[in-house]
């Protein structure tokens, strides 16, 4: 299957060199402000503001997509890049450290995400030892990334909803095609597909079937691992039953989504096993 015409492979632009004054001065106190915003969609209620994610690890061999960067990731991205850019670094270091240090970032949501790699045997699949090393030695071997990778707003809040949502999003969609779906048929061939939530599962699938990577790449799913996300990831690792649930919990409503994400990953992982 060949890419639709309506998405031509491509890097996600760069857009360091417009905000360089801003976030030298200001650093994170510049995020999500109209210093750093880049566009809106006034009908919806949408706004996009810049993050500074535009490394890409080309040869990576897992590829991680979010919904959209959250507060955390965003201010430990501009440190990062104040940081460099006091130091006198390349752009292209600068980058990747805020990449590095911004990427699903924060003391809720990476050691969750860390939490559902092991035990899913992911650093057995990526040939390492441990899957914090991902965001260490082993860095070259993720690319994380999101459906929209500048941060997106919606009614004042970061963006949590569906993929037709972000479809149905002018400023959003813009963003899903150009920085996210544009850049996928530059990774490896071989790179695995990890979404966290139904809705970055539904843009890789969309990406699938048209022909921007391979079905078999994507892996399924991971239970969001983000700080108001509740016991989704506890259900999801089987840590908690169903059952056990609070009969208010926003979590039940998800129960049957997540246990089917998580028997898909088995297979997923058991079928890139049977391959090795």
């Amino acid at each position: 299957m060949t890419a639709t015409p309506l998405i031509t492979p491509s890097p996600q632009p760069v857009l360091l060199d417009r905000f360089r004054a801003v976030l030298s001065r200001d650093s994170a106190a510049a995020a999500l402000s109209p210093l750093t915003r880049l566009g809106a969609d006034s009908i919806r209620r949408d706004e996009l503001f810049y993050v500074p994610f535009e490394h890409m690890n080309l040869e990576a061999r897992l590829v991680i997509v979010g919904i959209t960067p959250g507060p955390n990731q965003i201010a430990l991205a501009y440190d990062a890049v104040q940081a460099g850019l006091n130091s006198g670094l390349e752009d292209e270091s600068i980058l990747a450290r805020a990449k590095e240090a911004g990427s699903f970032g924060g003391p809720q949501m990476r050691p969750k995400l860390l939490k559902m790699l092991q035990a899913f045997g992911f650093p057995q699949l990526l040939g390492i030892r441990d899957a914090a090393e991902l965001w260490e030695s082993k860095s070259a071997l993720l690319h994380a990334t999101s459906v929209v990778p500048h941060a997106a707003i919606r009614n004042g809040k970061p963006f949590a909803g569906s993929f037709n949502d972000v479809l149905e999003s002018s400023v959003m969609k813009a963003s899903f095609e150009r920085d996210f779906a544009a850049t996928l048929p530059l990774l490896s061939s071989d790179a695995l597909y990890v979404a966290l939530g139904p809705t970055p599962l539904g843009a890789l699938d969309w990406c699938a079937a048209r022909g921007l990577l391979r079905r078999e790449q994507v892996m399924g799913a991971f239970a969001h691992p983000s700080n108001n996300g509740g016991s989704q990831v506890a259900i999801y690792l089987g840590e908690k039953s169903p059952g056990d649930l609070h009969h208010k919990d926003p979590v039940r409503h998800r129960v049957e989504w997540l246990l089917a994400a998580a028997a898909r990953m088995r297979q997923s992982v058991a079928d890139q096993r049977a391959m090795a």
